[in-house]
Formats: structure tokens, sequence, C-alpha cells
């Protein structure tokens, strides 16, 4: 009893009608009809003009029925409660009792397990006296799960900010909430754990979303606030969970492999956060921590030091009265990290204040060089200020300690000239 796929010609020409044409092709015809939020449900049994059930039996499949496989789908047939034959691969189908069962699994490795098994159970000839049932799985994603996941402990990482490394971590205190969805992984299985229970004989072997979630539940979201919490491993900060969702649901599928996947045919298809924050005692401490790694941390160390300089000397250069005193701590300060020139952070407050009583904006000003003296100069009488021996402008000797070699003035006793000029106070040698 097998299934013989319908050519697309075929198909084509019956137009996906169920009408007269098509009740000449089969004797009767399966579909699943629409599925959304439907994990299984009996095939519809749609009898066709020539069909040979006139008693209206639905519980036998017909030799040379028709049968429909949507994309996402996986079609069984059901004799007695066993799988006898199923179909994962897209397309429309005729039923044959006389051959043995084609088992097309669609890459299923879940079905691929099952076949070997159902061949050996084959009758030769499909003289088959037993009740068979058609039940449409759907494979596709079922949405509409929810999730919250109450307290969770996270360790939040923090990064190096010349690196971008993680350099320490916290342990925190999550909440978040969020949406997921699920899939059926491996049909067979599935049918034997939760479908069979739906599959009577009088039933239309309904399993929908809300069939399916108060028995999931509870699992799903303390599977996820595992997962949530695994995600310290990547070294993140709480605010980049959000953006893990593929690893948070590949994490979730793990854990919930052998209660999930091998027990019960499903998985976790995507999980999605819709929140995800620290308590405030948990950013309390964060904060606390970022604030002991600024001192800490030598190259934060060196930029907090650099602001607080800046914003002290712009409130110095605007105080005129506490300008100088306010550079003198800054010196201290700076003498620490071993760059600050407290004399000349002094200088700059004088002026600061001065340009601040006036009124004026501080502009920080080099100190003025006190002037130098000219050297080894002396002034003539005639008035010419020389440096050699003789005057060149009227040939005069330079006098010999008769006169001050700065200003020219002239001593009233040149045998006895003073230590400094008693005009300028430049001193004599």
């Amino acid at each position: 009893m097998g299934l013989i796929k319908v050519a697309a010609a075929a198909i084509g020409a019956l137009g996906g009608a169920i009408d007269n044409t098509l009740g000449s092709s089969f004797v009767d015809y399966f579909e699943s009809g629409d599925m959304t939020g439907v994990l299984m449900k009996r095939g519809t049994k749609i009898a066709s003009k020539g069909s040979v059930n006139k008693g209206g039996d639905v519980n036998i499949i017909t030799s040379g029925s028709g049968i429909d496989v949507q994309e996402n789908q996986c079609m069984i047939l059901v004799e007695n409660g066993s799988i006898i034959e199923f179909c994962a691969e897209p397309g429309r189908y005729t039923f044959d009792a006389s051959t043995a069962p084609s088992l097309l699994s669609g890459e299923n490795h879940g079905l691929k397990a099952l076949a070997s098994s159902i061949g050996k159970q084959f009758l030769a000839g499909g003289s088959r006296t037993n009740t068979q049932r058609v039940f449409y799985i759907n494979l596709g994603e079922i949405q509409g799960f929810k999730w919250g996941s109450g307290n969770i402990t996270f360790d939040h990482w923090e990064k190096d900010i010349m690196t971008g490394r993680p350099v320490w971590h916290i342990a925190t205190t999550l909440m978040g909430n969020g949406t997921y969805s699920i899939h059926v992984t491996d049909p067979a299985k599935f049918y034997q754990v939760i479908g069979s229970q739906k599959a009577g004989a009088d039933g239309d072997g309904v399993v929908s979303k809300e069939d399916i979630e108060p028995q999931i539940k509870t699992e799903a979201i303390a599977a996820i606030r595992q997962g949530v919490g695994q995600l310290s491993k990547l070294h993140i900060g709480y605010t980049d969970i959000a953006a893990n969702e593929f690893q948070l649901t590949e994490d979730v599928n793990q854990i919930l492999d052998a209660s999930w996947s091998e027990a019960r045919g499903i998985g976790i298809f995507k999980i999605a956060i819709g929140m995800m924050d620290a308590d405030e005692n948990s950013k309390a401490k964060i904060e606390k921590y970022q604030e002991t790694k600024g001192y800490t941390d030598p190259s934060m160390l060196g930029a907090y030091m650099g602001m607080g300089q800046t914003q002290a000397m712009q409130a110095a250069g605007a105080n005129a009265n506490g300008a100088v005193t306010g550079f003198a701590g800054l010196g201290m300060m700076g003498g620490m990290a071993g760059q600050t020139n407290i004399a000349g952070l002094m200088q700059q407050g004088q002026a600061a204040s001065q340009a601040a009583s006036q009124g004026a904006s501080f502009q920080q000003a080099a100190p003025q060089a006190p002037a130098q003296p000219a050297q080894d100069t002396w002034t003539c009488s005639c008035g010419s200020v020389n440096t050699g021996k003789f005057c060149p402008n009227c040939g005069s000797k330079k006098p010999e300690g008769s006169a001050c070699p700065n200003c020219g003035c002239a001593f009233p006793n040149p045998a006895n000239p003073p230590k400094f000029c008693p005009e300028c106070g430049y001193k004599l040698q």
C-alpha cells in the first residue's frame, strides 16, 4: 500500500478542483484544509461520484484514492493506531493498496528511522481489513506562545573602553518577557506521544496550540531562564541579550532536547525577547562598579583627571577671588600625575583673576620674560651707544669705570665707582 505521485501535467489538468473531473480520477480524495495554529488534524475526506464507499465508512482508505500533501506538512496513514505509511514531500498522490509503502520522508530524520520498521509490516497483496485513517501534521512554525521569566541571575560583563575586551563582571538580577514559537521536529514521535490521544475513530484528530501549551509552558519558561543565564558565557552585558536571540534559541533547544525533541518530537523554533531589564539594585551595583573601575584603570583614570582639571580651570577662571587658590589645588593633583606645573598654573590663575575682574574672557597667556640689559655697552658724551673701546661717532675712548655701561650715567668719583648704577640699578662688575 504505497503512494504514487500524480504527474504535474495531470495536476494542471485537474486544476485543483474537486469536481466531476476529479471524481473520475480518484475514488476518494483527502486534504488537510487550513492548519493555522494547528499541529495535527484528521484529513478531510471528500467523496466523489465514483467512490466505492457508498456506505460512508470514513475509516477505510480505498485503493485509488487521492491524497494531497502541502508544504511543511507530513501525511501519515494510521492503521489500528500504528503508522503504516507517511509522506513529507509536497504533491498530489494516488493511494495504491497493492504496493509496498512508499515512505516519503522528505529528509525528516524521525521518519527515516521509522521507515525500516514499517517496511517489515507490509502484507503482500494489500488485503487489509483493519480501519485506516489519514492525519496531517503541521511541520511549520506554530506561533503565539508567551513567556515571562521572573527573576534570572545573569553575570553582567563590562568591557575595556580602549581594547573592547571584557574585563570584569558582576552578578545581576534580570526580569524579562516575550514570545516563542515551536515546530514538530519528529512527526512520528509527535503522533505516538501527543497526537494519538486525539486520533479516535469519531474525532477530528485536532491538536491545537491551546491543547499543547499547558503541557509545555512551564518547561519552556524554565529552559528560557536557564538559556538567558548561559548567555553570560558570551561575556556580554544584559542590554545585549536581545541581540543574541538566535543563540538563545539554540541554547534552549539543547536544554529541552531530551524532554521535547526525543520524548515528544517538538522543539523551539524561535524565541523573541519583548523586554529584558535589570532590577534597580543591580543597576546601582553596576553604576558603582563602573565608577570604581574608572579610578583603578590607568587609561580611564587619565581621562577622568584630564576632564577634572579642565573643568576646574574653567571654574577657577570664572572666579576672580579664588582662581589662584584653585589653581594651586590643581597643581597638587597634577603633581600626582607628574604632569602639572604649579607655578605656571598660579601665573595662569592670576591672569584669569585679573581678566575675570575686568569682565573679560580668560585666555591662557605665556609669561613675559624680564628684559635683560645689553652687555658691554657704554654711552659716549656725544650720545652714541657703543660696545667697543672707542666711539665710532667721535672717536672718544671708552671711559674706564667713570660711567654705567648700561645707561651711560657718569659717576662723580671715577676712582671709586659704586657697586650699582644709581640711575638704572645695573650691577657693575
